[in-house]
């Protein structure tokens, strides 16, 4: 038997799936990436290997949550070579500019899914794996393979309003 507590019980939608996600990854792919090599879906999740750099970006609103990009650090700077279209030898700063710029864009696309979405944080660069809020789960993610390394695309999404 079930008591009635008179609390309204709201359902956890993701407004955001695996499939939603690669698409975006690939149209973005395709605009900025377009003339390097393609960039690889896995058929399952593969874990990053360290070191690493995670970019984040924040998503505000009724259901906040956080998109992240977490590359190989050494690979990192071929993939901001390639978003820059640059030959030359880029500084700390540029990966790190680049790679926010790969998380904005994905954000940006993915607060465009979630109704009732506040405003997108700015790009955040760590030298860790993402830490959602506590109350986050994933709820979509990709794993893709470029020039033999692993980049992984999460978005995390909180169970309740913030």
């Amino acid at each position: 038997m079930t008591q009635d507590t008179g609390l309204e019980v709201q359902e956890v939608v993701d407004y955001v799936e695996d499939e939603a996600l690669a698409q975006i990854v690939d149209q973005m792919w395709q605009s900025y990436f377009g003339h390097v090599e393609p960039l690889l879906p896995a058929l399952e999740p593969h874990e990053v290997p360290a070191p690493v750099l995670c970019a984040s970006v924040g998503i505000s609103g009724a259901r906040p949550g956080l998109v992240t990009v977490l590359v190989e650090k050494g690979a990192a700077a071929s993939l901001a070579a390639a978003l820059l279209q640059e030959d030359g030898e880029l500084t700390d700063e540029d990966v790190y500019d680049a790679l926010g710029e790969i998380a904005n864009i994905i954000g940006g696309n993915i607060k465009a899914l979630v109704p009732d979405a506040g405003a997108l944080g700015l790009p955040a660069i760590a030298e860790a794996p993402p830490l959602p809020r506590s109350n986050s789960r994933c709820a979509a993610r990709m794993d893709a393979n470029w020039q033999g390394h692993w980049v992984t695309f999460i978005v995390w999404l909180s169970g309740t309003g913030a």
